[in-house]
């Protein structure tokens, strides 16, 4: 027979080229949905008021001088982009009659509605990523990903008709729901769909970096929040149509789901995509199918159950486990933070996006250039340690600008290191899921990225406000991000083992194993100090 398992029936054929054009088209409705709000609820520039002029040197002391000047009728507001901050005038920390609104930011310590209507949307991505797994176990790939997808198009669709920013943040929410489902069942379909000698190289080429660039392009295009979400949602319908008509459901999921009858039409359905003489027949359809299941079964009566608590049941573990939801909630604080201020950055912010999605691609392949040619020399610990530092740097450098009131002066250099900075920390987010990867042992390995991205989704709501935080001195939101990197790049250098060309971890650490081995250490150093002395 020509084939021995699932993953055999998928080659590089036509087929492929199918599911890549879903991915591009599932990978910028998820984008230009995550990241709306950085045109969407891009502020304005409010360089004065009636007749005044404001002797502000930055967009944040603007804000501190229109947040004083309490007579203001008419603020002089300036943009490229026409946002909802511009269309409801919510500008700075100043907004229109108070709502029910207010009292739930002030519960997250911000008085900004719109930048709490992003952090409405990553609540709701948490929410999504939560119940999307469960309910593709229960129902299927192509069916929860198909209705996230239509989902989304109805709320992004209906958020362009919000007529005031209440609404706006409701259906931001629901938005979010949608794209934490999308991000977790989407891409375990479209993974499922590859072969498996060619995921990393696939998911490389169609990714989330040039889809920046693709974002950009349309809202210069558009102009306006409302016209961009309707744009973007065309990109949604052609996903949806792919998704339903040309992709079946994942074969994968239909063995571990004992659907015998269901795989093999989706197999054949696959198959027939091949050349002819590549075809497979329906004997080895049938066959292959059997097997699969068969071998499922059996895997799955001797395999141990694990939970959530199996994180914290051993020292070792648990302390990895810990450093390791840190750094993700670290990068993910400290991306989302940067992605959602590049209002205030010098230049125009269609090419700020479009540059930030460039560096995002360059960065991630010259990272991986040097692990695949620097060999022990460029292991997981001193990738994370440079990257993370260099980060670090930008943030440090930026606050001592604002901080020494340079901001005209250097804010060319602004403008290059937050986007040197954004660019950076895409690489990171691949580093850690590798590294969980490679550190965690098999049974845990999957509750364990799980828990691990669960802490990465909360940097990702509480890291848009970092910059509507008071501390009483410019550039605060940067030392923040700053501080972060830091304890970042030390808990991680002390607490985190190199994980790069070892072997992973199949069985649980034993605690007895672990003493005699500690035991054995102790003996040989007293050896050791006797026969120096």
């Amino acid at each position: 027979m020509r084939i021995q398992k699932v993953d055999d029936v998928f080659e590089l054929d036509s087929y492929q080229l199918v599911v890549l054009a879903f991915n591009e088209f599932l990978i910028f409705t998820m984008l230009s949905n995550v990241v709306f709000n950085m045109f969407g609820a891009a502020a304005p520039r409010v360089p004065g008021c009636d007749d005044v002029i404001y002797n502000a040197t930055s967009p944040f002391q603007q804000c501190e001088q229109y947040d004083l000047h309490l007579d203001c009728q008419k603020p002089l507001m300036k943009y490229e982009f026409k946002s909802v901050a511009v269309e409801f005038e919510e500008l700075c920390n100043r907004h229109g009659q108070d709502s029910y609104m207010d009292s739930v930011t002030k519960l997250f310590g911000v008085n900004n509605r719109v930048r709490f209507s992003t952090t409405s949307q990553m609540i709701g991505i948490m929410i999504g990523s939560a119940v999307a797994g469960q309910l593709s176990d229960l129902y299927g790939r192509k069916k929860i990903t198909l209705l996230f997808l239509c989902l989304m198009l109805f709320f992004s669709t209906v958020s362009s008709f919000s007529t005031t920013i209440e609404i706006f943040i409701i259906f931001r929410f629901f938005i979010g729901i949608c794209c934490g489902g999308l991000t977790t069942v989407g891409c375990i379909f479209v993974v499922e769909n590859l072969p498996s000698a060619h995921r990393l190289w696939m998911s490389t080429v169609v990714t989330w970096a040039p889809n920046y660039m693709l974002f950009a392009l349309f809202a210069y295009i558009t102009g306006e929040w409302r016209y961009l979400a309707r744009m973007s949602n065309v990109m949604t319908i052609v996903a949806i149509f792919l998704c339903a008509v040309l992709l079946p459901e994942s074969p994968k999921y239909l063995i571990q789901a004992r659907k015998r009858k269901h795989a093999v039409e989706s197999i054949k359905y696959i198959n027939k995509f091949k050349k002819i003489r590549y075809q497979l027949t329906d004997d080895e359809i049938e066959s292959v199918v059997h097997n699969a299941i068969e071998s499922d079964a059996k895997s799955r009566a001797k395999a141990k159950k694990y939970s959530f608590i199996h994180l914290y049941i051993h020292p070792k573990i648990t302390i990895q486990t810990l450093v390791a939801s840190i750094s993700m909630f670290s990068v993910s604080y400290v991306t989302y933070g940067l992605l959602f201020n590049y209002d205030v950055l010098t230049g125009s912010i269609y090419m700020n996006a479009a540059v930030s999605g460039l560096l995002r691609y360059v960065v991630g392949a010259v990272v991986a250039v040097l692990d695949h040619f620097g060999g022990q020399h460029v292991g997981r610990k001193r990738m994370h340690f440079f990257t993370v530092s260099f980060i670090m740097c930008c943030m440090f450098g930026i606050f001592y600008i604002y901080f020494n009131d340079m901001v005209l002066e250097y804010k060319s250099w602004i403008r290059a290191l937050t986007l040197l900075a954004f660019g950076t920390t895409g690489c990171l987010f691949l580093q850690l899921l590798l590294i969980t990867a490679e550190m965690f042992p098999t049974g845990i390995r999957n509750i364990a990225s799980a828990h691990i991205n669960v802490c990465g989704r909360l940097g990702n709501v509480f890291g848009p406000m970092v910059f509507s935080y008071k501390l009483g001195f410019a550039g605060s939101g940067y030392l923040i991000l700053g501080i972060i990197c830091l304890l970042d790049v030390i808990i991680f250098h002390i607490f985190i083992p190199e994980t790069k060309n070892q072997p992973l971890p199949q069985g649980m650490p034993s605690k007895k194993k672990e003493r005699k081995d500690a035991e054995a250490q102790k003996t040989l150093v007293t050896i050791s100090e006797e026969a120096e002395l």
